[in-house]
């Protein structure tokens, strides 16, 4: 559309149609647990890294420590194990792995609160506004949100959830990054066939506002998990110059932790 930003590319043409990154928006990403929301948000993030040159700031414990993280993204990367003892020559050469070590430190700083801080959302935006100043960064994650702590003070939860929301989606316009925010939904129940639904930003526990406040919301499922098969449902876009509602299909290779669209 002209005269709009358009955003830049995932670096997917099966996605690209459905969903543009732009700084100044939040995206919610949701799914079950063993859907590959982390993983499907990391290589997302690469393809940022490599095709735009972006820079992340991280908040992300349940992939700690930071030196594992750090190999998962190396290997979305090169597109290759970082070690393999049983097949040596199908993992990294020492080339590769320096390369991939560099291009990871290049484009993403973690945040790892001392535990004895109250780390809450309040502990986040102070520690990424440091992290902006110092590296210029592009985007800002959040995985996920119930690792933070939540002292509602009295509030209800719809109310303590809208307000945080507002918080992050201000900072995320004042200082012209893109955030991505992970959410778990509340517990689902199996349908008649035995598999789940697809969760939904209204499945998130504690409040509609999930889906009301982002300016995406995004599911990551696997209907089967033991196959290597991943759709990513785009359930919200608010303008529609960025994206569309719809569905992606992606095949994984668990090897090199990559999506591989699917048309």
């Amino acid at each position: 559309m002209q005269g709009l930003d358009t955003g830049v590319a995932t670096g997917w043409n099966n996605l690209d149609d459905l969903y543009k990154v732009k700084k100044g928006m939040m995206t919610i990403i949701t799914g079950i647990p063993q859907s590959g929301k982390s993983e499907f948000l990391d290589a997302l993030l690469v393809n940022l890294a490599e095709l735009q040159g972006w820079k992340f700031a991280v908040f992300s414990p349940e992939n700690y420590p930071i030196s594992l993280h750090v190999i998962k993204l190396a290997e979305k990367h090169i597109g290759k194990q970082f070690m393999n003892r049983l097949f040596p020559t199908l993992a990294m050469n020492l080339m590769q792995t320096e390369t991939a070590i560099n291009f990871v430190g290049n484009h993403f700083t973690w945040m790892y609160p001392d535990y004895t801080e109250k780390i809450n959302l309040d502990l986040i935006l102070a520690k990424t506004s440091i992290i902006l100043e110092q590296y210029g960064i592009d985007g800002l994650i959040i995985d996920p949100w119930n690792e933070l702590e939540h002292d509602r003070n009295g509030k209800s939860e719809t109310d303590y959830i809208s307000e945080c929301l507002t918080k992050l989606r201000r900072f995320t316009r004042e200082h012209n990054i893109k955030t991505w925010l992970v959410a778990h939904p509340q517990k689902m129940i199996k349908n008649k066939d035995g598999k789940y639904d697809v969760p939904t930003p209204y499945d998130i526990s504690g409040s509609a506002h999930w889906r009301n406040k982002a300016d995406f919301c995004i599911c990551v499922h696997r209907e089967n998990l033991t196959v290597d098969e991943v759709d990513v449902y785009v359930q919200k876009v608010k303008f529609k110059h960025l994206g569309k509602i719809g569905k992606a299909h992606f095949e994984y290779d668990w090897k090199s932790g990559r999506f591989i669209d699917s048309i």
